[in-house]
């Protein structure tokens, strides 16, 4: 099974973000993951390994620091 397809079991394919700069939701996300998501890292940097990775819809992608509101 390839590491995208294990986060995705974990998260029983639904968004796992908890952060507070998203307006969408509380607590966490819980959207279905269906087309594009992204395996997004906590450590920025830091290692591809389940431990350091949730999964994201891409609205709350956007939204992190690393990817979207920080580099826009």
């Amino acid at each position: 099974m390839a590491f995208r397809d294990d986060v995705y079991e974990r998260a029983d394919g639904k968004c796992e973000c908890t952060m507070r700069t998203c307006s969408h939701h509380t607590g966490r996300c819980n959207a279905m993951l269906r087309g594009e998501w992204e395996v997004h890292r906590i450590t920025a940097g830091g290692p591809y390994a389940l431990s350091n990775v949730v999964a994201m819809c891409q609205t709350c992608h956007r939204n992190t620091p690393t990817y979207g509101v920080g580099k826009r």
